[in-house]
């Protein structure tokens, strides 16, 4: 069950669907305030738990492994904490783990509360006519490396997982506000064995966040990855990525 982060449609693909490739079953759900998720399901992280273990049992599904990316951590923890009879494996990519601080809060919700939709507009239409510039723009908010050295690194195939990942990006009716709200459970109750995943790079998630998942949970290790920002999914580090991943939930 892959949980993806912040301003993720359905429509947003991060990779993670490959795993279909290679005899997983792959389920992505719209978190609630996503798509078409009602965002009422999913105020608190608990919640948003809930309706996901509600999901599955409407699905017939007993257990599963969890990938919970950036903002979508404290949900995957939580799921965790709740129900860990359910939970084979986490796996915690770039994932927020702190609260949001009030003045994130507050720029948060002018620029992806009810003028969600303006914003994407206006980064889709900059991205159709200044690519590059973009990119640049939207890079250097996710990474703690000077921008000239980031795009230096961009490969074609890279530019275009960018590219198509900000014009999928949508933060729903509610679902980023509320991320912004959720804040982590006791992580001494999320007993399954968890892989925390991070770049020393990311400016989005300081690996500060990182260390102190790793502190707090009972069963976790970790793969600090070299990748130039917060998006583990690109870059030459991103195969290592795969790699990791995929052994420890064969493990």
């Amino acid at each position: 069950m892959v949980l993806k982060g912040g301003h993720c449609s359905r429509d947003t693909r991060l990779s993670h669907e490959k795993l279909a490739g290679v005899g997983f079953c792959v389920l992505t759900p719209s978190r609630p305030g996503y798509d078409a998720t009602p965002a009422d399901l999913g105020e608190t992280a608990p919640e948003a738990a809930r309706t996901l273990a509600a999901l599955l049992d409407q699905l017939n599904i007993s257990r599963v492994s969890v990938i919970g990316i950036s903002a979508a951590g404290p949900t995957a923890l939580a799921f965790a904490a709740l129900f860990p009879d359910r939970v084979g494996k986490l796996v915690l990519e770039s994932a927020q783990a702190w609260p949001w601080t009030p003045g994130t809060q507050r720029l948060a919700r002018l620029g992806f509360g009810e003028a969600q939709a303006l914003t994407w507009a206006m980064a889709r239409m900059l991205l159709q006519l200044a690519p590059r510039a973009t990119l640049r723009l939207m890079l250097s908010q996710l990474s703690s490396l000077p921008i000239q050295q980031v795009m230096a690194e961009l490969t074609p195939a890279d530019q275009r997982f960018v590219e198509d990942m900000i014009r999928s990006q949508n933060s729903g009716q509610g679902g980023f506000m509320n991320d912004i709200q959720h804040i982590l459970p006791d992580l001494q109750a999320v007993t399954a064995p968890t892989l925390v995943m991070f770049s020393p790079n990311d400016r989005a998630v300081s690996p500060k966040q990182a260390r102190f998942l790793l502190a707090g949970l009972p069963n976790a290790e970790t793969a600090e990855v070299q990748s130039t920002s917060h998006l583990l999914w690109i870059g030459p580090q991103a195969q290592q990525v795969w790699e990791r991943r995929l052994a420890f939930l064969r493990s």
